[in-house]
């Protein structure tokens, strides 16, 4: 029986002129079409989704990692010492840090300083030597000028003579005023070869120090670090201390829920092995209750009695079986 849509259906048209398969293709190719279309679009779109996920989970696990590091004690206490370590390193670059380096650092110091004031002792001796021969020189020449002076006088030539003496004069002052310097450069190297003698003694004597108290130093951070290790056995690391502290209250813990358990299953055991001696121990009367019948010749008699015909009256079987197992259990 054709309905009202087959009927307007021709049946001799090939499927690919059919108007339902027209119409399906189309659309399927218009999707297509649209697809290719906005590939260009979806495809940036997928990719930022992909990305943005990456970049949420490895959000997600730095906060985790920083969520660690602020609740883990222990990472704590390696963060908070890594960090000492650093800044020392990082203070040892430009100052030195080491009391026994610090020591040696100043008497190297010092030596330098000796050094150069041993430079300027030397300096001071060269003007020292420069103004005696200055000096010198300046005595000759006045003497020479005086000698020049009377030379004239005894020829008359007055001025010549003046002159000449004039000269002299001007050296005496000169030298007048310049036998201070060489006083005071002569009395100040003096003082200063003292000082750079007492000072040599001070650096010597520094460094004998300065060596013996590096090898006690030596010698007592090897004998610190023994007694350290001693005491880390006798009272234990405080952060090793707390972890075991923590296992050993867990391994407690665990123990005494087990035992609990336990003791739970033996009473629980004790109860069931009880109520199975009872229970065997009624049987076993039972059973030797039915074998006095047996050999006193009771037991036929019952199993006769329990091969009649039952009673179809309900409250006559019910009576029959309550009798029955009160006979059981006298």
């Amino acid at each position: 029986m054709k309905t009202l849509l087959s009927s307007n259906l021709n049946p001799t048209l090939p499927k690919w002129q059919q108007p339902e398969k027209v119409a399906g293709w189309v659309v399927l190719g218009g999707a297509a079409a649209a697809g290719v279309y906005y590939w260009g679009q979806i495809v940036p779109y997928l990719v930022d989704i992909v990305f943005n996920s990456v970049k949420l989970g490895i959000g997600l696990g730095a906060l985790f990692v920083l969520f660690l590091l602020g609740t883990n004690k222990r990472i704590q206490t390696g963060l908070w010492y890594a960090g000492q370590r650093i800044l020392r390193t990082a203070a040892g670059i430009f100052v030195n840090t080491d009391p026994i380096g610090i020591m040696e650092d100043y008497i190297s110091n010092t030596e330098k300083e000796a050094r150069q004031m041993e430079t300027e002792v030397g300096r001071i001796e060269g003007a020292h030597e420069l103004v005696k021969r200055k000096l010198a020189a300046n005595d000759a020449q006045m003497k020479e000028y005086l000698a020049l002076a009377d030379s004239a006088t005894r020829q008359g030539e007055k001025d010549a003579a003046e002159a000449y003496a004039s000269r002299a004069a001007q050296i005496l002052d000169y030298n007048q005023r310049l036998q201070p310097m060489a006083t005071t450069t002569a009395n100040v190297s003096v003082v200063m070869r003292q000082i750079l003698k007492a000072a040599l003694r001070q650096i010597d004597g520094s460094k004998f120090k300065v060596g013996l108290l590096k090898d006690e130093y030596e010698l007592v951070k090897r004998t610190s670090s023994g007694m350290r290790a001693a005491m880390n056995i006798l009272r234990g690391d405080p952060d090793k201390k707390y972890f075991f502290d923590l296992a050993t209250d867990r391994v407690a813990q665990d123990m005494a829920q087990q035992l609990g358990q336990i003791k739970q299953a033996m009473r629980y055991s004790q109860e069931f092995v009880k109520e199975m001696d009872i229970q065997n121990g009624v049987m076993s009367e039972k059973g030797q209750r039915l074998l006095d019948r047996y050999q006193k010749g009771d037991f036929n008699a019952l199993m006769d009695n329990d091969k009649k015909p039952a009673s179809t009256s309900v409250a006559a079987t019910k009576q029959r079986s309550d009798d029955a197992y009160s006979s059981l259990l006298d």
